[in-house]
């Protein structure tokens, strides 16, 4: 099956990312993207345009290009006249396999190059700033993955733009601020640098868990702009693996960690063929301490996860936890599967992960947790929720439609949380047998 993202891709995602960490202005950022861009999805052409304003009417201006053969770097198009105008104005990516049979391309600007398909995706999908093309010199039409692909480095090309909006001010005003006001802006700048939707290109889209645990929910709430939990989905065979993590740390240092993890558990079903939910944390565990290895430090982050495979002809399930217990619930009673304490990472005495088989009724719920729900202060008191008191809101907020109970959650720990700051990354997965 087809993942979101490969490893080579995600390499090159990241190595994307810290390039354009270090861009300082929008020539660099250009070269930098046009370049990716192509390599990402194989494309014969790739082209960076940005929203332009001249007097009362908007343009699309084709700023740089990278391709086989000349497109139009330099030149300005009306805004509703051309596709790029068409993804920015729309605020959604545009992909057309055969450009001679769709009537919102300009034929006669694209006849004289070798254009035969597109993919058009805009720089920031709220208020898009500008947008990025790729081209096939052939009849091609771009896989899910490949537009999500394009989509993430336009995500990141749009934070880049605006760090270094930033950074530009930072520099004309930093003799005037106090030392205190200059931190605050050095831990924003590093925040956005590093990328807010750097983890967005390896959470699996909720529809496509959706087409194989359809009466399901995930509730993902990060503490920040990019969390330390992130959840995981993977479909081989007639088993469907499903998991809720909670890596060390929030923010952007936890996001870091995360796209290790994630990847640790994408390649120890993928590329070393494990479908046993122990050995695949077993395996995962092995994966992570090898890359942090690598850094020639001691590192000691990892995480705790709680990790399900559902066999969708006999509905068996097997699960396995580091750290993160399995709860469900059958006719309104609910039981609790005690993970193995120890996390996905280093620890003084590792043990091989236990995998639990589980002889489960129809419409049995499963619940994948992380800690953060139990762990947020509020109420009356300022204290913490607790597990039992999560326990017994999961078990009164059953409903027929699973979908709906994740917006109760929600509404429940809003009230709960009331001015208070949450405390960390909150995720909670329900799944219907």
């Amino acid at each position: 099956m087809e993942t979101l993202i490969d490893t080579s891709n995600l390499n090159l995602l990241v190595t994307t990312v810290q390039e354009l960490s270090m861009a300082r202005d929008i020539t660099t950022v250009m070269k930098i993207v046009r370049k990716a861009a192509r390599e990402l999805t194989g494309a014969d052409g790739a082209t960076f345009v940005l929203r332009d304003r001249l007097g009362d009417n908007e343009y699309c201006y084709y700023a740089d290009e990278d391709a086989i053969g000349p497109l139009w770097k330099g030149s300005r198009f009306p805004i509703q006249s051309c596709i790029s105008g068409w993804a920015m104005t729309h605020r959604k990516s545009v992909v057309i396999e055969d450009i001679y049979v769709d009537d919102r391309i300009p034929i006669e600007a694209y006849e004289v190059t070798f254009v035969k398909s597109l993919a058009m995706v805009p720089i920031r999908t709220m208020e898009p700033i500008g947008a990025i093309g790729n081209y096939w010199a052939y009849q091609h039409l771009p896989t899910k993955e490949e537009v999500s692909l394009l989509q993430s480095l336009a995500d990141i090309t749009a934070v880049t733009l605006e760090n270094i909006k930033v950074y530009d001010e930072l520099e004309h005003r930093v003799s005037e601020r106090t030392a205190e006001l200059h931190e605050k802006n050095k831990d924003i700048i590093n925040s956005i640098t590093y990328a807010k939707r750097i983890q967005r290109a390896i959470l699996p889209p909720i529809n496509h868990i959706k087409e194989h645990l359809k009466d399901s929910f995930i509730f993902y709430k990060p503490k920040d702009i990019v969390a330390g939990d992130f959840y995981w989905f993977e479909h081989k065979g007639d088993l469907l693996f499903i998991a809720a993590a909670d890596c060390t740390g929030h923010g952007v240092p936890g996001a870091m960690v995360s796209v290790v993890c994630s990847n640790a558990l994408y390649r120890s079903v993928n590329e070393f063929g494990i479908t046993e939910t122990g050995k695949i944390l077993d395996k995962a565990r092995e994966l992570v301490l090898e890359t942090f290895a690598k850094s020639g430090d001691e590192i000691n982050d990892g995480m705790d996860i709680s990790l399900c495979s559902i066999n969708k002809k006999t509905n068996k399930v097997c699960w396995s936890g580091a750290n993160n217990d399995l709860w469900y619930i059958h006719q309104n009673e609910l039981t609790e599967v005690k993970a193995h304490k120890q996390p996905i990472g280093r620890t003084t005495k590792p043990s091989p992960f236990p995998t639990h088989h589980l002889e489960l009724e129809k419409d049995t719920v499963l619940y994948l947790i992380t800690d953060g729900f139990a762990d947020q202060f509020g109420g009356k008191e300022g204290k913490k929720y607790k597990r039992k008191k999560l326990k017994e809101l999961i078990i009164s907020t059953q409903d027929s439609y699973l979908e709906r109970q994740k917006f109760k959650l929600d509404k429940v720990l809003e009230n709960w949380k009331g001015g208070l700051e949450q405390v960390d990354d909150v995720t909670i997965i329900g799944v219907k047998l």
